[in-house]
């Protein structure tokens, strides 16, 4: 199936299911296909009306074949990742536990190969716009700044919160394997974290609810509630113009346990 035609099934359904408002977020994959599967079906038991998921599939300890097989089966609205784009073109190949396309099955070569940079998906209060780095940019990020950390500013997203129009009303990133929510004055961004690593976990936002739940992976093959936050409004939390407001002394707003 080419891609146009898949991604205009899976919106349809998206587009068929848009009361509903609820939607799973699955941050970077990086070949974690046991954790992959497991989160999709816990978020289908959650009964979510679309999975979404900031791509980075290539380049960890899993089985690449079966993370693109789980993805394309359960129409998952996939972008792809810096780390997709460096396996197909072979760079950066000294990075950890690098994949090869010599190893990928030609089915998920194409696959891998036909996921968009972006997607803009129709929710309730206006649009969700889906991407790995920040927009077209898959190795941008986007960063107040800590006491500890560097700022990350975009211009380009800076120019999107600027339109008089077509502002979407979230934006769902990765890269930065941090899940978190960054709240501007025209839209939240929601950084959807990684399957691997130290924060592996997965997040909901529930529309109906107005909430933004994140969940942890725990020993055992437990997916566990960490923190929750509401959308509707900041109750406290930092809100910003755009990133050339970042002054480097925000708390972060995290989606995990602290560790």
């Amino acid at each position: 199936m080419s891609k146009g035609r898949r991604y205009t099934q899976q919106f349809k359904k998206a587009e068929e299911r848009r009361l509903s408002k609820k939607i799973g977020i699955i941050g970077d994959v990086h070949a974690e296909d046991t954790l992959l599967a497991m989160a999709i079906d816990w978020l289908e038991k959650k009964n979510v009306d679309v999975i979404i998921c900031t791509g980075d599939i290539a380049d960890g300890l899993g089985d690449i074949n079966a993370a693109c097989n789980i993805l394309a089966s359960n129409a998952v609205l996939t972008v792809a990742g810096n780390h997709d784009r460096w396996l197909l073109t072979g760079k950066a190949r000294h990075v950890e536990n690098a994949h090869y396309k010599s190893a990928v099955h030609d089915r998920n070569l194409q696959f891998l190969d036909e996921l968009p940079k972006t997607l803009s998906l129709p929710i309730h209060c206006g649009d969700l716009l889906l991407c790995h780095g920040v927009l077209d940019d898959d190795l941008a990020k986007i960063w107040p700044g800590t006491t500890e950390t560097e700022v990350k500013r975009s211009l380009s997203f800076d120019k999107l919160l600027s339109q008089s129009s077509n502002v979407p009303s979230f934006v769902v990133n990765g890269h930065m394997h941090f899940r978190t929510l960054i709240d501007f004055e025209a839209c939240k961004l929601i950084n959807a974290g990684t399957l691997k690593g130290l924060y592996s976990g997965l997040s909901i936002l529930d529309l109906d609810a107005q909430t933004l739940n994140g969940f942890d992976f725990a020993p055992g093959g437990m997916i566990l509630p960490s923190q929750n936050h509401l959308v509707s409004r900041s109750d406290g939390r930092r809100v910003w113009r755009d990133t050339q407001a970042f002054e480097g002394h925000w708390e972060p707003v995290v989606l995990h346990q602290s560790n």
